[in-house]
């Protein structure tokens, strides 16, 4: 115990203070979306600003099963970030960015008929987040200790009673 109050609570206290300040920065993330018809061989564009040097994300969610998408993330200077062949009814992939840009993610229908789809393309802010996933995983570790701990008090206090 320190200072009265039980490493248990501690742990919870950690896990609970961690997650919120997770979901707060997550729900604050810079990211954009679009839902859109594109018809065959047609591109569309979905950009967002970012700041740093980081890891981006977007995901990809589309009417069905049948489609060919392909996905392409580029800089303004036109570098490709990451390039991916869409098949999936939804996908999720990240790419990695160096410096202050905006970057676009391209849509352009593989296949010959249209495709319903719903795009997103964000940062995840994962430097910002580490802070708070260092204490999920902090306050993680003490419950799992203090519940050994208390399994192992268990098991020797409590011998088993049908032993001859």
């Amino acid at each position: 115990m320190m200072f009265g109050v039980p490493l248990f609570y501690i742990g919870i206290l950690l896990v609970i203070i961690g997650s919120i300040g997770a979901a707060i920065i997550l729900y604050d993330t810079t990211r954009n979306s679009d839902s859109f018809v594109l018809d065959d061989q047609y591109t569309k564009s979905i950009s967002v600003k970012v700041k740093g040097s980081g890891i981006g994300f977007y995901t990809i969610s589309l009417s069905n099963y049948q489609n060919d998408i392909l996905a392409k993330v580029t800089d303004s200077h036109g570098n490709s970030l990451d390039i991916r062949k869409i098949t999936n009814k939804v996908t999720v992939d990240y790419f990695r960015f160096n410096h202050d840009d905006q970057v676009t993610l391209e849509l352009t229908n593989l296949s010959d008929k249209p495709v319903q789809v719903s795009g997103t393309i964000g940062d995840t802010r994962v430097k910002e987040v580490t802070i708070p996933a260092i204490m999920m995983f902090t306050g993680a570790l003490i419950l799992v200790f203090e519940g050994y701990k208390k399994l192992k008090n268990y098991i020797t206090e409590h011998p088993d009673e049908n032993r001859s």
